[in-house]
């Protein structure tokens, strides 16, 4: 690989959308960032043939065979990413391992693409699980919600691996000298919750170099309360789609008004769009926008996107790849935890 390349492998065949959107967006990515080479990885002709309805000779990209891959159905993800070897998220992930990639980037099963980057890369030293860490808007820009749903049935301890990681990251992506740290909870008093968050709360306030601002409630953290929130997969991954959902509930609600509003809805509406108002509130608030976020505690840059993602979800996401690479994050990670 060149040093000034930077190489991202990508799993073509996860996905609600796959392979078409997986590889539209690559093709994006590639257009748009001309620092960057991809590698498609998963069945060739399927992806041969989406290629070939493009104008992709002079873009940067490679396609790896990979004959198998692993159904969103899956209910035993590490089982059949052991039994797969040849399927196209193992084989991503292998890449990265080899050293042939920078960063992988996986929008299939969640629980696949997790176990498949934690027995081929690796964890990094002193981190028992992985743990997603989603960037998510507030009022004042974004934050990190850790852990978005990689680790639904977790220990006291591994939040407060995932506070340890978060505090790191948020110095790095956020050049915040000492960020915030909350542990998203049922109440913002000390001692609510389950013995868990009660037991995660010690663990948290008892760090030294962690700049713990105690619990936080989930209709406050965007009020920009912190720059990292800290829950277990299951509560994270419950936020996040309440989030999703509310917004998009927002918007539908937004268009429903204009209509109702008649001749001056109309032209209210349409003040909105040509003014960008409603792509900027879309950029902002949008999944897409963000394209995936970073498994933390992965010996390498393994980004995990929502399985819906389309095409531009798919280019946000090599975005965010590229962005954690350049800025060497997994080894700064690694020298902070030392």
């Amino acid at each position: 690989m060149s040093q000034q390349e930077i190489v991202i492998a990508i799993d073509a065949m996860g996905g609600d959308y796959a392979p078409k959107e997986i590889v539209l967006g690559a093709i994006q990515a590639a257009k748009e960032f001309n620092d960057i080479k991809i590698l498609l990885v998963g069945k060739i002709a399927e992806i041969q043939k989406i290629l070939d309805k493009q104008k992709t000779n002079d873009l940067n990209i490679e396609l790896i065979d990979a004959p198998e891959d692993i159904s969103m159905e899956e209910k035993n993800p590490a089982r059949a990413v052991r039994k797969a070897q040849n399927s196209s998220v193992v084989i991503a992930n292998k890449l990265v391992k080899a050293g042939k990639a920078h960063a992988v980037i996986a929008a299939g099963h969640t629980g696949a693409a997790t176990a498949a980057s934690l027995f081929e890369i690796g964890r990094i030293d002193g981190f028992d699980r992985p743990c997603i860490c989603t960037l998510i808007p507030n009022l004042q820009d974004v934050m990190l919600l850790i852990d978005g749903g990689s680790n639904i049935e977790a220990t006291a301890e591994h939040m407060h691996q995932s506070a340890i990681l978060g505090n790191i990251l948020a110095k790095i992506l956020f050049d915040k000298a000492n960020p915030r740290v909350g542990l998203l909870n049922i109440g913002e008093e000390e001692g609510k919750g389950t013995e868990l968050y009660k037991k995660t709360y010690e663990l948290i306030k008892n760090t030294s170099g962690i700049n713990f601002v105690g619990n936080v409630e989930g209709k406050t953290i965007i009020d920009d309360l912190c720059e990292v929130a800290v829950c277990d997969g299951f509560v994270g991954n419950m936020h996040l789609k309440a989030l999703e959902g509310g917004l998009k509930l927002f918007a539908s609600e937004i268009r429903k008004q204009i209509k109702m509003a008649g001749p001056l809805g109309i032209i209210a509406g349409l003040l909105l769009k040509i003014t960008g108002v409603f792509d900027k509130l879309k950029a902002r608030f949008h999944p897409n926008s963000y394209g995936g976020a970073l498994l933390g505690g992965i010996d390498g840059v393994s980004i995990i996107s929502h399985g819906s993602s389309n095409a531009e979800a798919i280019k946000n996401a090599c975005k965010q790849a590229r962005l954690l690479v350049s800025k060497d994050v997994i080894n700064k990670v690694k020298r902070e935890l030392v």
